[in-house]
């Protein structure tokens, strides 16, 4: 691990913002894809998901979002039920996601992407997010900003749809699979961006299967295998593991 980037925040101790207790969580009535999960993210934090495809990871991001129903158990969000909550009232709790495949507005230009970010906005959620914060944070994409999102590279779709859900002001943000796909110079910029937020007091769960840059940037750390935790702790506890070296690390 990182000392410079996750060390520096795990020895503080901090409230917990988002608690996902027993949920279950189905596509199809009866038949659950999540099975009795239970995580917790604190204020600050970076908490990876680590697991394989098929493991429950997306089904797991879209309950938080209020896209899939819970069919059981508890999901509060800063001390509040998020039980029967609407996407659109999640986001403006505080809550931002960049779902797996990017789903930028390929018709709309990269400035009018990030208009649609801010759309939800809430005064007093996180930090004040402008346009010149988010071109700031990828110049690459302030370069572009008139160019429809559908002619981008993979890595600038990427990049924007990461500063599209920063425009929403979050408090705690989704990220679902943000390196796949991507070649390894960009998959080093996007990981660099998210230890640069947190370091910066951006809360973040990070659905991951590149398990080694997840581990670096993160202070904790979960495994979900067939819908179950089957593993979870310090991010540096989890690197060390022998199972965890030989099913994720390829050691």
């Amino acid at each position: 691990m990182n000392p410079s980037s996750a060390g520096d925040r795990s020895e503080i101790d901090r409230p917990k913002l988002l608690q996902v207790c027993q949920i279950h969580v189905s596509y199809v009535a009866g038949v659950d894809v999540v099975h009795g999960v239970s995580l917790d993210v604190n204020l600050g934090e970076v908490v990876c998901l680590l697991g394989r495809n098929g493991a429950g990871k997306t089904t797991l991001i879209k309950a938080l979002c209020g896209l899939l129903p819970v069919n059981s158990g508890q999901l509060t969000f800063d001390g509040t039920s998020l039980l029967g909550v609407r996407p659109a009232e999640i986001v403006a709790a505080g809550i931002a996601v960049v779902p797996e495949g990017r789903r930028v507005f390929s018709n709309l230009t990269v400035a009018e992407n990030l208009a649609m970010g801010a759309y939800s906005r809430r005064n007093g959620l996180g930090p004040s997010w402008r346009f010149d914060r988010a071109y700031d944070l990828f110049p690459r994409l302030a370069e572009r900003r008139t160019q429809l999102a559908g002619t981008l590279s993979g890595g600038e779709q990427q990049m924007l749809a990461m500063a599209r859900a920063l425009m929403a002001q979050p408090r705690l943000l989704l990220l679902d699979e943000p390196s796949m796909g991507l070649a390894p110079l960009l998959i080093n910029l996007i990981f660099d961006t998210i230890n640069r937020l947190a370091m910066n007091g951006m809360t973040v769960l990070l659905v991951e299967q590149n398990a080694t840059a997840a581990l670096d940037i993160a202070d904790r750390a979960y495994v979900l295998e067939r819908g179950t935790i089957v593993k979870s702790g310090l991010a540096g506890s989890l690197e060390r593991d022998s199972e965890i070296q030989r099913s994720y690390l390829g050691v």
